[in-house]
C-alpha cells in the first residue's frame, strides 16, 4: 500500500473517531462508540465471507442493512428517545432492508460485479489484503460517516409537538420521502425494463429526468434526515460546530455517488447505441441540472 492511502486512511479513520466521540471529548455509550465498533465489526465479517466465497461484490448486498442495525444499537443505548428517534429508525429500516433485499435478489447466485472483478484482476495475488482496506474498511467509515448524522439525530434529539421548529422536521422528513420515492420507483422501473427483454435504454419514467433517480434519491434521503436533526442545533443537546460538522454525512454520499458510482456505472453504460443522444438529453443525477 503507498504511502499516500496510507496517510489518507489514517485521516480518515481519527475523523471517523471525532465524529463517534464528538471530538474526543465523550468517549463512552453516550458516544456514537457503539455502531462505530459494529460498523468495523460488520464489515469485517462481510470481508472473511466474500474472501472465502471469491465475490468482494456482496459488500453492496450488505451496505444497506449497515445503516439499519447502527441505527437499532443507537437506539436500543439511547436513554430516552424521543418520536423522531423511532420515526427515523423505522425509515431507515424500511430504505436499508429494501435496498439489501433487492441487491441481494437481483445477485444470488451470479458472478461477481464487474468492478469488483476488475479490480481482483487488477490486485493480482494481494487482493485479500487491498480489498480489505480499500473495499471493505474504506466502505466501513464512508457507512458510519454517512450514517452518524441520522444516529445523532436519533440519540441527541430533543423534538417534541410543541415547538417552534417541528415543521421543519417535517419538511426535512417529507425530502426524505421524496428520495425514498425516486429511489423505489427508479428502480421498480428498471426491473420491468429489463423483464421485458428489450436490451435497450430505459428513457421513459423518471428515467426521462435523471439519468440515475436511484441515486438522485438517495442523496434526497440524507439531506433530509441530516436536516431533520435540526433540534441538535437548538436545543443545544450537542454543540452547533459538532451538527454543523455533521453535514459531511450528506456531502459524502452525494461525492461518492456522483464522482465513484456514477461514472463506474455509466462507463458500462456505453455501450448502448442511444446513450450519447440520452446524456445530451437527460441531465445526469439531479433533474432541474443543465443537460
Amino acid at each position: 500500500m503507498d504511502k499516500k492511502r496510507i496517510v489518507i486512511y489514517t485521516i480518515l479513520f481519527l475523523a471517523t473517531l471525532a465524529i463517534a466521540t464528538q471530538g474526543f471529548t465523550n468517549i463512552g455509550l453516550d458516544g456514537l462508540i457503539v455502531p462505530l465498533i459494529f460498523t468495523f465489526v460488520y464489515f469485517t465479517i462481510i470481508f472473511i465471507i466474500a474472501t472465502v466465497i471469491k465475490n468482494n461484490s456482496i459488500v453492496d448486498i450488505g451496505w444497506g442493512m449497515g445503516f439499519v442495525v447502527g441505527s437499532w444499537l443507537t437506539l436500543i443505548v439511547t436513554e430516552n428517545p424521543t418520536v423522531l428517534s423511532y420515526v427515523i429508525v423505522g425509515f431507515i429500516s424500511v430504505w436499508g432492508l429494501r435496498l439489501s433485499l433487492r441487491l441481494l435478489k437481483r445477485n444470488y447466485g451470479k458472478p461477481e460485479d464487474f468492478r469488483y472483478a476488475q479490480w481482483r484482476k487488477e490486485w493480482g495475488d494481494k487482493v485479500v489484503v487491498i480489498a480489505f482496506f480499500r473495499v471493505f474498511m474504506v466502505q466501513g467509515i464512508i457507512n458510519f460517516i454517512v450514517g452518524s448524522a441520522s444516529y445523532s439525530v436519533i440519540k441527541y434529539n430533543e423534538f417534541n409537538f410543541n415547538s417552534a421548529y417541528q415543521y421543519f422536521v417535517y419538511v426535512a422528513l417529507f425530502i426524505s420521502l421524496v428520495g425514498l420515492f425516486f429511489e423505489v420507483v427508479g428502480d421498480e422501473q428498471l426491473r420491468q425494463h429489463i423483464n421485458k427483454g428489450s436490451h435497450t435504454l430505459l428513457q421513459s419514467g423518471l428515467w426521462s429526468i435523471t439519468r440515475h433517480p436511484n441515486y438522485f434519491g438517495e442523496i434526497l434521503i440524507w439531506i433530509g434526515l441530516y436536516a431533520s436533526g435540526i433540534t441538535l442545533f437548538f436545543a443545544g443537546s450537542v454543540s452547533p460546530i459538532y451538527y454543523l460538522f455533521l453535514i459531511i454525512s450528506p456531502i459524502l454520499m452525494t461525492t461518492v455517488l456522483i464522482k465513484v458510482s456514477t461514472p463506474l456505472l455509466e462507463k458500462n453504460m456505453e455501450k448502448y447505441d442511444a446513450w450519447e443522444e440520452y446524456t445530451k438529453k437527460v441531465p445526469m443525477i439531479f433533474p432541474w441540472a443543465k443537460k
